[in-house]
């Protein structure tokens, strides 16, 4: 049998061969993901907000959220 090389890799620690096709690193999927939300903020006309402005918009969605899932119980219940 013969023996296996093993995959040489460059002074920086990396391969020396480009990744497959249509794969995607961690930081691709980051940073896709992070257009994505800015995407969902601009459609709800909140692209130009700060980082608190957003903070604070997701805070009182999040209190909607629960109070409508608070309110379906309560109906439920007396139904």
């Amino acid at each position: 049998m013969k023996k296996r090389r093993k995959a040489t890799t460059a002074q920086h620690g990396h391969p020396q061969h480009m990744a497959k096709v249509g794969t995607h690193s961690h930081d691709a999927a980051v940073h896709e993901q992070q257009l994505e939300r800015d995407a969902a903020m601009d459609a709800m006309g909140l692209g130009n907000l700060g980082t608190t402005g957003k903070t604070i918009m997701w805070i009182v969605g999040a209190v909607f959220f629960a109070c409508a899932i608070a309110a379906l119980l309560v109906l439920i219940v007396i139904k």
